[in-house]
């Protein structure tokens, strides 16, 4: 009888320590898997990770189920994982996998994105069997932000922007993960109005930029979909705006991703205003 018990009990543990397959049709949830040194099985358009997300970079080896609004259900179904970790906005609806998806939502509060963020990094770390690695890194990045504050004295209005075309853009506020960065280095936003999703993003034109403070910050996240520098050397409107007297284009960085996204938006932004 002991035998049995310590042969189940062998057993147990093996299963236990045995990486599932996890696919992840969300770049958030790649992300956070990669930070936690966890890989998954596939991602959901593996194809673009890199022109929006870029780090960490996924493995080779790691397969591509299709758009992740829309991902190949067939395939998904052949490479056979243990579970599929999503959110609410890439959920799939397929009765042979029900019972193998898993809704994580980063951006559920928009009050407080960056408590939210970290709950999701939780979540993935208890599913993962990495809970103690997650609490470390939910830790240190708290630690990171605080070292990085004690750098700064920096005082101008920051605006956070994406060109969608040359008169269209992406902005910014508080409840977006950029927001969230500025906040918790004591950083000013320039944008303040609240938007009605949870990434905290609204669409301007770019006549709404006339409307920045003169010694607005502009910061432009990469990718762009056409040669700033070059275009606000011909373009006679931009040049007469203060905004792009005092701007910087970084390289992308995912606006609804995880810390790593976090973590990469502080290192490049003090970069280019300490």
């Amino acid at each position: 009888m002991k035998k049995i018990v310590v042969l189940f009990l062998i057993l147990f543990e093996f299963i236990q320590a045995k990486e599932l397959k996890i696919i992840a049709l969300d770049w958030t949830m790649a992300e956070t898997m990669m930070m936690l040194n966890y890989q998954p099985l596939a991602v959901g358009d593996k194809r673009i990770y890199n022109t929006w997300v870029k780090e960490p970079a996924l493995p080779k080896d790691v397969k591509d189920v299709g758009l992740r609004v829309q991902p190949n259900i067939e395939y998904i179904i052949n490479l056979q994982p243990d579970l599929i970790i999503t959110s609410s906005l890439f959920s799939i609806d397929n009765y042979l996998l029900k019972n193998k998806i898993k809704i994580i939502d980063f951006y559920q509060n928009k009050k407080d994105v960056y408590s939210s963020i970290n709950e999701g990094v939780l979540q993935i770390g208890i599913l993962l069997n990495k809970k103690q690695e997650a609490l470390n890194l939910i830790d240190d990045t708290r630690i990171f932000f605080e070292t990085s504050k004690k750098k700064l004295r920096y005082t101008k209005p920051i605006a956070i922007v994406q060109f969608i075309d040359k008169k269209h853009l992406r902005i910014y506020n508080k409840h977006s993960l950029f927001g969230a960065v500025l906040d918790q280095l004591g950083l000013r936003n320039a944008y303040d109005k609240n938007t009605n999703n949870a990434w905290g993003v609204d669409i301007i034109s770019f006549l709404d930029l006339l409307k920045f403070p003169k010694e607005t910050k502009f910061i432009v996240i990469k990718p762009t979909p056409f040669v700033l520098d070059k275009e606000l050397k011909q373009n006679p409107f931009y040049q007469k705006m203060n905004i792009f007297k005092d701007y910087n284009e970084l390289e992308p960085i995912w606006s609804a991703g995880s810390l790593m996204s976090m973590r990469r938006f502080t290192k490049d932004l003090l970069k280019v205003i300490e």
